[in-house]
């Protein structure tokens, strides 16, 4: 029976510091950001967009998906949509902008180049 009341109050005492370090990893990775422009160029992880309050650079990372309409594309087709409308989703993360999602309107035609 001690033992038992041991362990639940060893588990109590650690329950609020687990949460806490989540909470504190979570805010760490900021909260997600929307932009809209047109996509300038991708090169390499770096995607520049021109928006209505200028210049935007995001980096696509090993999470990020890239969308057309309900089609999931292979992030180095990015390139052939130059031109074209997009919408973007990152998070901050150390000062970087890293991409969660790119939208691209499944109206958008690719570039044949």
């Amino acid at each position: 029976m001690r033992r038992s009341y041991r362990k639940i109050v060893a588990a109590a005492a650690l329950f609020p510091a687990l949460t806490i370090a989540s909470s504190r990893e979570i805010e760490a990775r900021g909260k997600t950001h929307a932009v809209v422009g047109l996509l300038q160029r991708v090169d390499g992880d770096r995607v520049t967009l021109q928006t209505k309050k200028g210049v935007e650079i995001v980096t696509l990372v090993a999470d990020s998906q890239v969308r057309r309409g309900a089609t999931i594309l292979e992030s180095s087709r990015l390139g052939s949509y130059v031109g074209q409308k997009i919408k973007v989703r990152y998070v901050e993360n150390g000062g970087r902008k890293e991409v969660q999602t790119v939208t691209i309107p499944s109206t958008a035609k690719a570039s044949s180049s």
